[in-house]
C-alpha cells in the first residue's frame, strides 16, 4: 500500500444519513447455491423496502460480472477477487446510506468473512437454504444440466464446493417457504433488529389538497371476477378509469393507489394496462388525501360506467 494516501473524511456523516432517509443502512449479503433464490429474493426483499420509503440498491451476480468484474473467470483465485471487490464497493453503497443487497453464490467461508470485515458492523449474512437436488430440479438458468454434461467445470454444488455459513444473521430455507414468506422473514428481521423502523412508510406530510386515494379493486381493477388471491390480478380495467385517471392526472392531482395487495403486484398490473405512470405511488399504507375514491362508497358503484363520472363531480374534475 503506498505511503502517500491519506482518507478523506466526508462532509455529510452517515449518522445525517440515517436521520435523512429513516433507517439504518447495510449490506444484506444474500449466499447460498446456484438456483436457491438469492436473486429472486434480493429484488422482491429491495421492493418491499423501497415501497417503504427505504434507499436501497441490488448488486446481482451475474450483473456484475458483466461489468465491474467481467475480467475474471471462476477459478477459486477468481472468486475470491469478485467476492473482494464486491465486499468493497458494498460497503460504499452502505456508507452512502443504501441497504444494498447483494446476490452472489460466493462459496467459501473466508471470503465472506473477508466481505464481512469490509463492511464491518453494517454486514448482514443471508443464508438462502437450499439443498443441491432441489436446486437442480428448478436450474433456472440450465447450468446444472451443463454442469453434469461436463460443459461447465468447477461448478458450485456439483464439482466445486459450497461451505455453508457457520453464523449467518438470518438463515430462510426456500425449500420450505415461498419466496414472498421468505423476503417477510428477512424484512421482519431487519425491523426487529432496528435496522428500518417498524413506522416507516407512514407519511403524513403529504399535501392532502392535491393527494387523490383510490382503492385498486373493484375501481381502478374491474374486479368482475372477483377475489383470486393477493398475488395475482387477473382482471381489466374498470369502465371509466381510464378517461378519469388521465384526466385527473392532467389536472395535477397526485394519485396514490392504497390497497391490501403487494404493491409489486399492483404495478405488474398496471404496467401491464400502461397507466403505471399516472400513478405517484402504490401503498399498503393509508395516505392523507382530500379524496378517496372506494368501491364501497355510496357514490362509487362497482362495474357501473358512471360511477367514475360521479367520483370525479364530487372531485370537481372534468374530463
Amino acid at each position: 500500500m503506498p505511503s502517500n494516501l491519506y482518507y478523506h473524511d466526508k462532509s455529510v456523516k452517515l449518522e445525517d444519513k440515517k436521520k435523512k432517509y429513516g433507517h439504518e443502512s447495510c449490506v444484506l449479503w444474500f449466499t447460498g447455491l446456484s438456483g436457491s433464490g438469492k436473486s429472486t429474493l434480493a429484488n422482491l426483499v429491495e421492493t418491499k423496502l423501497f415501497d417503504l420509503g427505504c434507499k436501497t440498491h441490488v448488486l446481482d451476480g451475474d450483473n456484475v460480472r458483466m461489468g465491474l468484474n467481467s475480467d475474471l473467470g471462476f477459478s477459486p483465485e477468481d472468486r475470491k477477487e469478485n467476492i473482494r471487490r464486491i465486499g468493497e464497493v458494498a460497503n460504499l453503497f452502505a456508507e452512502s446510506g443504501t441497504i444494498t443487497l447483494t446476490a452472489f453464490i460466493s462459496p467459501y467461508q473466508a471470503d465472506r468473512d473477508a466481505a464481512r470485515s469490509s463492511c464491518k458492523d453494517r454486514f448482514i449474512e443471508v443464508y438462502v437454504k437450499a439443498d443441491v437436488q432441489t436446486c437442480e430440479e428448478r436450474d433456472p438458468k440450465g447450468l446444472y444440466k451443463k454442469a453434469r454434461a461436463g460443459i461447465i467445470k468447477g461448478f458450485t454444488g456439483i464439482d466445486a464446493p459450497y461451505e455453508e455459513p457457520a453464523q449467518p444473521e438470518i438463515t430462510v430455507d426456500s425449500c420450505k417457504f415461498s419466496a414472498e414468506e421468505c423476503s417477510d422473514q428477512i424484512v421482519s428481521f431487519l425491523v426487529e433488529a432496528g435496522m428500518i423502523p417498524a413506522s416507516l412508510g407512514t407519511i403524513s406530510t403529504l399535501d392532502k389538497r392535491k393527494t387523490i386515494a383510490i382503492d385498486f379493486d373493484g375501481v381502478i381493477h374491474a374486479y368482475s371476477q372477483g377475489f383470486q388471491g393477493l398475488d395475482n390480478a387477473y382482471d381489466g380495467i374498470h369502465p371509466g378509469a381510464l378517461e378519469s385517471i388521465q384526466a385527473l392526472h392532467s389536472q395535477g392531482y397526485r394519485l396514490v393507489i392504497v390497497s391490501s395487495r403487494p404493491a409489486h403486484i399492483i404495478r405488474e398490473w398496471l404496467s401491464l394496462h400502461n397507466i403505471k405512470d399516472y400513478f405517484d405511488e402504490v401503498t399498503n399504507i393509508k395516505r392523507p388525501a382530500a379524496f378517496y375514491i372506494d368501491d364501497h362508497a355510496v357514490e362509487f358503484k362497482k362495474g357501473e360506467s358512471d360511477s367514475w363520472k360521479r367520483a370525479l363531480t364530487i372531485i370537481g374534475a372534468k374530463i
